[in-house]
């Protein structure tokens, strides 16, 4: 068992890093989500957070905790996210038209024993293409190369709302700006979308919870540096040309992030008090289920 003082650098190949203060750390994104504040019973962040209400249960928000599952279409993201901040694991680059050959699989397994990422040759020329619009986007480029760090790990102690309790929380931030600097620090959080239209974000950032994202690291930041933040998107088209858009969420999905937040942290706090993570209501009863809501509006309105 290995404790880490804050704002000490990990070296990437250590597999196993436990953290026990609050503060600032520099750690492996493996580490980070392997929860290293499991040896004090665990840290809410922010993808548990929004797995913890609906249309999501506590019980599927304790699994997906338990048993990290790792999908071929995250390679891409992981990829593009570290050729644009400048830090991320080994890339393999794959020279096959697809992944059906056996050389192709056993390279990308091989890759993944060792902890790189392997990338088909136009799957890696895609992200290389992403880098380059988004810092060739002058404000993209200026918020990813402000004075701070990419992937930096903030841990902190966040208050439980209507307790006296409080609970380990934890939070990776794509690009951590540095505290002190006499203006406004701000953090930033890149995305790679199929569609970067108004319409398209929006509902992007409702289904996924980007607002409670946005507030859970903005809430990481105050925690530890003891200054409000601001926080914008990055988002980049997957597509040609790569298209670029830097957003903020407006004054209503903020207060609809910290109010899912806090409703995140009472379930949190009550299922790691009670050790009990309830499925869907009602247990072990027959649910009825009627037309969705906009069925519904369609039918009032025929």
């Amino acid at each position: 068992m290995t404790l880490i003082e804050s704002g000490r650098d990990i070296d990437l190949a250590e597999p196993l890093v436990l953290l026990h203060k609050p503060g600032r750390y520099s750690i492996p994104e493996q580490a980070y989500h392997a929860d290293p504040l499991r040896h004090l019973g665990g840290s809410l962040s922010s993808t548990t957070a929004r797995k913890l209400l609906s249309p999501s249960c506590p019980a599927l928000a304790r699994w997906s905790a338990d048993h990290p599952e790792h999908k071929d279409a995250y390679d891409l993201g992981s990829v593009t996210h570290g050729l644009t901040l400048g830090r991320g694991c080994e890339i393999v680059e794959v020279p096959a038209p697809s992944w059906q050959t056996k050389a192709a699989k056993e390279a990308r397994e091989d890759a993944r024993a060792r902890g790189a990422v392997a990338l088909l040759s136009k799957d890696l020329a895609a992200a290389q293409a992403m880098r380059d619009a988004v810092h060739a986007d002058s404000l993209a480029h200026v918020l990813l190369t402000q004075d701070g760090a990419p992937e930096q790990t903030l841990i902190w102690r966040e208050p439980v709302p209507g307790t006296d309790a409080a609970v380990w929380a934890r939070a990776m931030l794509d690009y951590w700006p540095a505290p002190g600097r006499g203006w406004l620090p701000i953090v930033v959080d890149l995305k790679t979308t199929p569609d970067v239209s108004d319409e398209h974000l929006q509902r992007s950032i409702w289904s996924f919870g980007y607002h409670q994202q946005a507030d859970w690291y903005t809430r990481a930041y105050r925690a530890v540096h003891d200054e409000a933040p601001d926080f914008f998107f990055v988002f980049v088209q997957k597509d040609p040309p790569h298209l670029v858009r830097v957003v903020q969420l407006d004054a209503d999905l903020q207060r609809l992030g910290r109010e899912a937040n806090d409703a995140a942290l009472q379930v949190w706090h009550s299922c790691q008090t009670s050790g009990v993570w309830p499925a869907y209501p009602p247990v072990g009863d027959i649910t009825l289920i009627g037309p969705p809501r906009w069925a519904r509006t369609l039918e009032d309105q025929s």
